[in-house]
Formats: structure tokens, sequence, C-alpha cells
């Protein structure tokens, strides 16, 4: 059963380990394609209104943001494009490689749909990415590398019955991982709980000067909104910060040049600059009388002139 340590979530929970050696993989990884840089997705051709306003406002506000975003994603497709060396190119590789790919589109696109002002709309993408992400890395997935290759083994066989081409789940989640690092489980169960259909995210994100005396609704609401804006790009950045540190840190599989590797110390210091500044707005976990995890988002607000507020969830 789940604790307030581990994240609660309604995906299967991973295998039991095995209880034997399993053989390496029998695929050869081969006709690999990494994009050697990376750029953030430029404006769509059409926008609403306010949506354009907010992609102006985002990108004059939040310039320094978007820039460091920008460049942990570039910093991340060549780091991963070390993968190709032949002594790197693994299954074990491969397999840390394949869901940090995922995690990596969803970031670029989460950061995509902040700046049109879509901000409920990123808080999925930043959770798969916490999931997917870190999972893929090595704390998570090459301590159980058995149960990617148990997986590999039985993949792309021939399933008779539904003269199908059987690739298989492969169930796989890792919640101890997250769960041991505090900042992914702060941004893990705080872009869960912001997701779901709870009424305190639902009425911040339609509603936002809602009260005890009034609830204002705007429907589909894309104006530029400061608190959700910096809340976002700093979870993006951090998720970014902790792959780039769990890529560095796998040397066999990405055997980067310490050019890239000093690069990538550099931009790690200036997210942390980034994040460190206190009027930031924020996620922090507040611990109630009874003992319950609550979110407790601060520096909350609109426009920057604005006061800003505390809440919360």
């Amino acid at each position: 059963m789940p604790t307030d340590d581990m994240p609660t979530d309604d995906e299967p929970l991973r295998m039991a380990e095995p209880q034997f050696p399993i053989a390496d993989p029998p695929q050869r990884v081969s006709g690999m394609r990494m994009p050697e840089r990376w750029s953030l997705p430029g404006k769509p051709a059409s926008l609403a209104s306010d949506a354009d306003d907010t992609w102006r406002q985002t990108g004059f506000v939040l310039a320094e943001d978007l820039r460091l975003l920008e460049q942990s994603l570039d910093l991340q497709a060549r780091m991963a494009a070390t993968g190709r060396t032949r002594s790197a190119r693994t299954m074990t590789m491969a397999a840390a490689a394949s869901l940090w790919s995922r995690a990596f589109l969803s970031t670029s696109d989460a950061a995509s749909l902040v700046r049109q002002g879509s901000y409920q709309s990123a808080l999925p993408l930043a959770r798969q990415a916490v999931m997917r992400e870190f999972v893929a890395a090595q704390r998570g997935l090459v301590d159980e590398f058995d149960q990617f290759k148990g997986w590999a083994h039985s993949a792309y066989a021939r399933h008779e019955p539904t003269r199908a081409e059987e690739i298989g789940l492969g169930h796989y989640f890792s919640g101890e991982s997250i769960a041991s690092d505090e900042e992914l489980r702060i941004i893990y169960r705080a872009a869960s709980d912001f997701g779901r259909p709870n009424f305190g995210p639902t009425a911040l994100l339609v509603a936002g000067e809602a009260s005890h005396q009034r609830y204002p609704l705007v429907f589909a609401d894309q104006a530029f909104h400061l608190g959700w804006a910096q809340m976002l790009f700093g979870w993006l950045l951090r998720i970014g910060d902790r792959q780039l540190h769990l890529a560095m840190h796998a040397r066999e599989q990405f055997p980067a040049a310490q050019e890239l590797r000093d690069e990538i110390l550099a931009h790690v210091q200036a997210v942390e600059r980034l994040l460190s500044d206190a009027r930031r707005c924020r996620v922090e976990e507040h611990l109630d009388e009874e003992g319950h995890r609550r979110h407790l988002i601060v520096e909350f607000r609109r426009q920057p002139p604005d006061m800003a507020k505390r809440l919360l969830l």
C-alpha cells in the first residue's frame, strides 16, 4: 500500500525481481538517429488573442527561463548523442535512452504549451517527464535492468491467436526512485494532483481570482499567469538538471567529452541561481496537524506587480 513517502499512482507496481540472471537481450542496437542539437518549438502560426499575448509576455518576462530551458534540451540532445559511440551502443544504453527520449519530448512540448498559456495541458507532461526521465536514467533502470532484459527476450514474437506481432506492455514503474529525490517527489505529487480533476487546482486554473464570495469563471483561460509559468518552467528545469546529472554519471552509456561536461556543469549552476530566487512561484510540501502532506504554493501572482499569494491545497 502506498505511503506518503512513495508517489501514489494508478499504474502497476514494478515487477518482482527475477530469481536468476537473464541473458543479454538478443537485439542489436542499430540504425540510431539522434539530433545533434535542439531548439524549443517556434510560435504556432495561429493563436487565439490571449494565447498570442501570453507568448509575447512569456518571452519578455521569463526570457531567462526560456534560455535555460532551450539550453537544457540542447545539452541533453548532445549528451544522448554520445550513446552512438561504438563501445556505448548496448541495450543498457538503449533502455535508458528510449525512456529518456519520451521524457525529452514531453519537456519540450510542455514548454511550448506554457508559452501559449495552456498551463493545465502542460501539467500531465511534467508528471510524465518526471516518471520516464528519472526512471530511464540509471538510478532506477540500471539497478533493475533484468526487467528490461526479460521483456526484450519475449518481445516481437508472433502471436498466432491474433495473427499479430506481440510486443508486450512491459510494465515498469520505479516509485522508489522518485520518492528518494525530494525535489522530484514534490514535482511528481503536485503535477499528479494538479493534473487530475481535483476541485482546488481546477478552480485555480479556471477561476484564478475566486474567493469565498465569488467564483469568476474564465472558460478555456489562456491569459498570461506569471505564477503558473514560473512554477512549470521551474519544474522542467529541475527535471532536466536531474537527467543531465544522471547521464553525466553513466559514463559507459554516454561517454561525453570533457568540454560538453564542463558546459553542463556551468548550466546546472545557472539553473540553481535562477531557481533559488525567493520571489519565484514554487510548490512546497506542508505537513499538516494530522501528518498529511499538502501542497503549499508560494509567490503566486498573475502579473509581476501583483501582490503574491500563499495558497494551501
